[in-house]
């Protein structure tokens, strides 16, 4: 698994940061050139003003439609080498459990396709694995934030597939499970965090109007069909999972050296 760092060559200070964190635990990396406002096109498909606005409230800024492209560019590669990348943007803080967390990541991830290491929470989680004093969760309701997570080659072609035309930010495009049928996991403790340095964000501002009427009618429908959606995806998942963590009655001696992860 390679480890790939998404930051603009301007943005000397976090890298100086994020070098001097990787130095210290002896870890090699690579950092990604993040996409400007200038090039982002070259990368993405297109950007969907109309559906965009359905799923945010608010028209993309610049700098968002870029992240997307710089995340996008690196699902290709990931494809491309055929290997999985640990994905990190510049403002991340690597906790002690860093070097042992990438190595549990590395492990997973070709199973599971793809696994967040900066999970801010577990409320919205299930535990499904236990490996040393790391637990591995399916997120019933994945949270925001791409800040840190580990990608397949194969989960990354199907992003590319899917999502290769803006219509939401890319953390809220990957929350989405149910549109791209990729379970989302995290590895908890979270060995990945925002640092201090996320504070001053390269995104912009953004700015939500109030909508109208009708704008809201069609976007409160849509979070209820979301959810629907969400709660049925959800349903099938651990309804797989039961099916597959029962013993078969007429092969007892099969089932029992079976051990489902």
């Amino acid at each position: 698994m390679k480890i790939k760092v998404i930051s603009l060559e301007s943005a000397t200070d976090r890298r100086r940061n994020i070098e001097r964190q990787f130095r210290r635990m002896g870890t090699k990396f690579d950092f990604f050139d993040a996409v400007t406002p200038e090039t982002s096109a070259i990368h993405i498909h297109g950007y969907n003003e109309q559906e965009f606005v359905m799923n945010c409230g608010r028209v993309a800024t610049d700098a968002e439609i870029a992240c997307y492209a710089s995340h996008l560019a690196l699902w290709r590669q990931c494809i491309d080498e055929n290997e999985s990348f640990l994905i990190l943007e510049d403002d991340a803080h690597l906790d002690d459990l860093f070097a042992t967390g990438a190595l549990v990541t590395a492990f997973k991830v070709r199973e599971l396709g793809l696994v967040r290491v900066s999970l801010p929470g577990v409320k919205t989680s299930t535990v499904i694995e236990r490996l040393g004093p790391f637990e591995i969760h399916y997120c019933r309701r994945s949270p925001l934030l791409a800040l840190g997570y580990a990608i397949s080659p194969t989960v990354a072609q199907r992003f590319v597939a899917r999502g290769s035309n803006v219509e939401e930010p890319v953390d809220k495009f990957m929350q989405r499970f149910w549109r791209h049928k990729q379970p989302i996991y995290a590895l908890t403790p979270p060995f990945v965090r925002l640092s201090s340095l996320a504070d001053e964000s390269d995104i912009g501002e953004r700015h939500r109007p109030a909508p109208g009427t009708r704008l809201w009618l069609r976007r409160a429908v849509r979070k209820a069909q979301n959810s629907i959606l969400r709660a049925r995806y959800n349903a099938s998942y651990f309804g797989k999972l039961r099916t597959a963590r029962r013993p078969q009655a007429t092969a007892p001696a099969a089932a029992s050296a079976v051990h489902v992860r």
